[in-house]
Formats: C-alpha cells, sequence, structure tokens
C-alpha cells in the first residue's frame, strides 16, 4: 500500500554515465579466458508451530466480491517448504562479469495446493503455491541479473541487482553468496556478510532488489598507482547508484485509459517524467576485512551510506489533481490544499563492524525523514505526509574458537497514530531475522490481519501491504543475549542458543492500531506498565555440515506472551515451534 516514495535527477544522468563507461575500452582478454562459476543450494525447511494466532474466530465480508471471509483461530500448523536458488557467473578474464540469480520453487509448499488436480487422493504434481500466500508462483525465474566490469579508475556494476548494506536492517540482499572469493591464500575461507544463511535462527524468504547503475571506486588507491608509491591499496571506498525505481507507475485509483497498456504503443512512458520516480545512493566506507592485528580474523568496517528520492508527481487519484485550490486533509495543524508538492524522501545509515582479537562488534542504525504528496495513500489518497522513522541493532561479543557470548541489542520505532501527519512506523527488514517465533512469525501474522482485512478493497485486494511486518522487527525494543558453542570441529557442529525479551516501543493512542494504548478492560495505560512487554522466547539451534556439501539444523523455540500480546491473542499464553532444515550448499 504504501507507494515507494522517490527522487528525479532523471534518465539523462543515468544514460550519461552508462555512455562513459561504454566509451572505456578494456585490456584485451583471449577467449580463452571465457569461463563459467555457480554457487547457490537447495533447501527444504519443515515446520511445526502452535498458536501462531490464538484468537475468537470472526466472520468478515470481502469488498472486492462481498463473499464471506473467516478469519480463524489458528493454534496448530505445520508445513513443509522448500527453495532452490543459482547464482552462476560468466566471467571475461578479470575484466567483465555476468551475473545471474535464478530461483526455482521459491518458498513455494509442497504438495498440490491449488487444485491442480480434482481429486489429490492420488499421487499428483505439486503446485507452486508460496507458504506466505498470494497468487501462484512461477516455477522457474530469473530475479536478477546484473554486468560487473572495470573501468580506469574503479568498478562498475549494471543492470538489476541484489541491494544489501551493512547488517541488513535497511536493504538486505536476502542471501546472495556463499564464500567470499577475496580470501587471502593460506587462511581458512570467510563467508560473504550476504550469505546464504546469515542468522541463527531461520532462513531468509525476500531480499532488497534495484535497477541500478552503480560506480565504486578506492580514491586513495588510484592516488598512490599513480603517484607510484610503495603500498598501493587503501581501505577507503566511495560510491555512487542511480536507481530507477519506476519510469511510469501503475496506481491503483487511475482512471482506465491510465492503465491500460496496449501492445506496441508506449504512450504509458511517453506522458512525461512527472511521475519517474527514481534514487540517488551514496556511500563512503573504510573497508579492511584482513586488518590482522591479532590475528586472521581481525576486521575493521564501517561507513555511511545515504539515499534520496524524489518525485515531482506524488497524486495517487487522479495523478493530475484538476482542482489544486480543494483541500487535502491537514499538515503541520493546517489545511492543506491539493497541490502536488511530490516526494522528497532522504535516508542516513551508519554501520560498522569491528573484531580485535576475542572482541568483536557490529551495529547499524538508520534515520528516514523528508516529506511527500500521495506517497503514503494511507488513512485516505492525496494527503501530505512526513517521514520520522529510525530503526537501530547492535551487537558486543567475546568469541573464541571453541564458543562466543553475544549481546543483541535492537529498536524499531512505532507510530502513536498511523493516521496522521507524521508517519514513524516501519518494519526493519524482514530477512534480518530475530528469534523464531514473535518477531517471525506471531507478529507477522498479527500485522497483516490489523493492517490487512480492514482495508481489503477493489484497488488493494490484499489489504495496506506496506505496513505488514513480513517477519521483520516492527514497533519493539529488545534485548536477546546469545552463545555459540562448537564442542568439536568434527561436522562443523555447532549448538546455539538464544532468549530474547521485547517490548513495544509505541502504542497506539487512536486509529488503526496493533497495539491499543487502552487495555481490554478499558483502563488507559500512559505506554508504561505490562501492558507494553510483548513477551520471552528462548531459542535454540544444532548446526552440523556432512557429506562435503550438505548442511543439516534442528531449530526450536518457546514464546511466552507478555501483557501487550495476550490483549491481542486471548485464546492462549504460549507459542511453541519444532522446525528443522536441510540444505545441499556449494
Amino acid at each position: 500500500m504504501i507507494r515507494r516514495i522517490t527522487a528525479s535527477i532523471g534518465t539523462l544522468l543515468g544514460s550519461a554515465l552508462l555512455l562513459l563507461t561504454i566509451g572505456v575500452t578494456p585490456a584485451h582478454a583471449d577467449l580463452t579466458e571465457l569461463s563459467w562459476a555457480t554457487e547457490g543450494y537447495f533447501r527444504t525447511r519443515t515446520v511445526t508451530l502452535t498458536n501462531l494466532a490464538p484468537q475468537p474466530r470472526r466472520i468478515s465480508v470481502y469488498p472486492p466480491n462481498g463473499e464471506q471471509l473467516v478469519i480463524p483461530d489458528i493454534r496448530r500448523t505445520s508445513y513443509i517448504v522448500s527453495r532452490f536458488r543459482m547464482m552462476p557467473s560468466l566471467i571475461y578474464g578479470k575484466v567483465a562479469r555476468l551475473n545471474l540469480q535464478i530461483d526455482a520453487l521459491d518458498d513455494v509448499l509442497w504438495g498440490d495446493n491449488n487444485g491442480l488436480s480434482t481429486a489429490p487422493l492420488f499421487a499428483t504434481d505439486g503446485s507452486n503455491q508460496g507458504f506466505l500466500g498470494g497468487p501462484v508462483g512461477d516455477s522457474v525465474t530469473i530475479r536478477r541479473a546484473w554486468v560487473q566490469f572495470s573501468v580506469p579508475v574503479g568498478v562498475m556494476r549494471v543492470g538489476r541487482m541484489p541491494s544489501h548494506w551493512g547488517m541488513g536492517l535497511l536493504a538486505n540482499g536476502g542471501g546472495t553468496g556463499w564464500f567470499d572469493p577475496e580470501t587471502p591464500k593460506g587462511e581458512p575461507r570467510r563467508k560473504v556478510l550476504d550469505n546464504f544463511f546469515d542468522d541463527e535462527f531461520g532462513d531468509n524468504h525476500f531480499g532488497s532488489t534495484a535497477d541500478r547503475i552503480l560506480f565504486i571506486t578506492k580514491p586513495i588507491t588510484i592516488y598512490r598507482t599513480v603517484k607510484k608509491l610503495g603500498k598501493v591499496d587503501h581501505p577507503l571506498v566511495i560510491g555512487y547508484a542511480f536507481d530507477k525505481l519506476s519510469e511510469s507507475p501503475l496506481l491503483p485509483y487511475e482512471n482506465f485509459e491510465r492503465k491500460f497498456r496496449p501492445f506496441g504503443q508506449q504512450g504509458f512512458i511517453s506522458r512525461g517524467r512527472n511521475d519517474d520516480v527514481n534514487e540517488h545512493v551514496g556511500l563512503v566506507v573504510w573497508n579492511q576485512p584482513d586488518w590482522d592485528k591479532k590475528s586472521f580474523l581481525d576486521e575493521i568496517r564501517l561507513g555511511v551510506y545515504g539515499v534520496l528520492r524524489t518525485a515531482k508527481e506524488g497524486s495517487t487519484q487522479p495523478s493530475a489533481i484538476t482542482n489544486p485550490d480543494d483541500i487535502c486533509g491537514t499538515f503541520e495543524g493546517q489545511p492543506h490544499d491539493c497541490r502536488d508538492t511530490g516526494s522528497k524522501v532522504w535516508i542516513a545509515d551508519f554501520w560498522w563492524r569491528v573484531r580485535y582479537g576475542n572482541m568483536f562488534t557490529e551495529g547499524e542504525i538508520y534515520q528516514i525523514g523528508g516529506t511527500t504528496f500521495g506517497g503514503v495513500p494511507f488513512p485516505s489518497r492525496n494527503q501530505k505526509k512526513k517521514a520520522n522513522i529510525n530503526a537501530g541493532v547492535a551487537r558486543f561479543a567475546w568469541m573464541t574458537p571453541k564458543w562466543d557470548a553475544m549481546l543483541e541489542l535492537g529498536h524499531a520505532s512505532g507510530d502513536d497514530v498511523l493516521e496522521d501527519e507524521e508517519f514513524k512506523q516501519r518494519g526493519i527488514h524482514p530477512d534480518f531475522n530475530v528469534g523464531l517465533i514473535l518477531f517471525e512469525e506471531t507478529l507477522r501474522e498479527l500485522t497483516a490481519r490489523v493492517y490487512g482485512i480492514p482495508f481489503y478493497s477493489n484497488e488493494n485486494p490484499q489489504g495496506a501491504l506496506g505496513f505488514f511486518s513480513n517477519g521483520g522487527v516492527i514497533n519493539a525494543n529488545y534485548i536477546q543475549p546469545k552463545a555459540r558453542f562448537r564442542p568439536t570441529p568434527v561436522a562443523g557442529l555447532e549448538v546455539i542458543a538464544g532468549i530474547l525479551a521485547a517490548w513495544v516501543d509505541t502504542t497506539q493512542t487512536n486509529g488503526t492500531a496493533l497495539f491499543p494504548a487502552c487495555a481490554i478492560g478499558g483502563a488507559c495505560k500512559d505506554g508504561g506498565g505490562d501492558d507494553t512487554y510483548l513477551g520471552t522466547e528462548f531459542d535454540l539451534a544444532v548446526r552440523a555440515s556432512f557429506a562435503g556439501q550438505m548442511r543439516f539444523a534442528l531449530e526450536m523455540g518457546y514464546l511466552r506472551f507478555g501483557g501487550a500480546l495476550k490483549h491481542q491473542l486471548t485464546e492462549a499464553d504460549s507459542s511453541f515451534t519444532l522446525q528443522s532444515s536441510i540444505a545441499f550448499v556449494w
């Protein structure tokens, strides 16, 4: 439901960058240097979960067709789900590389779940229904494709590519690599940051993707090379990216003629650039993964990531308001006319990752600000809103070859009134997993019910999708001490345990409420007391590797509901899950 708000220096700059890079002629590479390389995985996960949504059964009506809709009391859930991912690369010497991401059977439920067979009592073919619902997916999808090539002063990447930064709180690639190809010779292979299996518990299911032109360079390294200084390489990296978020947005509230796109005609593109949605990204990183002060594991990485999203036109119905003197809600306490002021939204993100001997720390914090007209069409269309969203996670650990002890602290801002002019709630990326149940399952289901069912319409048949957490941390503060134990190097055996305690960040005082400030008994709280406590979760995982490329994990979790959850999930006071995962990884 939330329209991606954004920026416009436009196609000219992107085209100019591309033309400049095409004009650079790289050194010749012999055809014998053309080679293929692949990495990827096939994983299968079994899930058993109790008390996912212990609420009284309700019956509603689905507005698009007037049919009856049942919102069930979910006490027991079990299923099996699989995914195949392959990341092939076609490499031309040290000059250029073509990268692909191919996903097949992407998080599909086992079995025929879409009526492929009229009576699936006997053996049938399985369907491609995703485990989170929605429409049936394709069996195979080329989800990303991009080219990387060298230029005299850096590296360019062009195409549809994963977008990952830092810990993955805001931009998370969703798992796009296994081992780091730049691991120094003679040292154990280290894993890439956006790893296929980068969480203590659970799997990745989504991933951030960008249609992007990216340039990365090392300015001090270039300077030292030009000056022919002794030590050439330097860890300072800077970069710029131009992203095209939308060339011609397809808005659900538009008139038919704006949504109809007859084949062979490009009128829908040529209406002008006012509706283009663009993004500009700048980054500065100190990247020193081989710091090696006390051991080969030492590293120091820190950086700043800035985003500017703008659009000249943000109206959602109609795209050009005919009478701008009409009133479209209020802004900063005053009536605001319907003049489309467009959108200008910025993001500032700081990340660090440092290991020195046994000490380790990692963290990421971000702030989203700016204004938009129509970019957040909630509770109604064509209103001016401002963003004030923040989140962050910090980890502090003591690591040894046998065991690790870690403390993780996290925050995602909430909103006291979602319908007002200041938008303050947005979940952390769902592929940054925290525990097995509270955020991954319980709040995912609860946000889908709170922001889905009341907002079903012809224009938004799935409800206010932009407010769903999809498994990410939302409107919460949490603390999670964790421990890892490696009793033997045989089979890479590892035991992981964690305790998660979480509280609501902001209770809602009016309007649509995930966690209302007024308890069921009618007594209102001022955001304090037991009513803000979400619960306590205990998680345990055992992992092992075998047969060279096989990876096995057995995971379990127990969640004890706190006061905030009990006000919403009244028919139970706890939840339990037992899960197993087996994967072939290469």
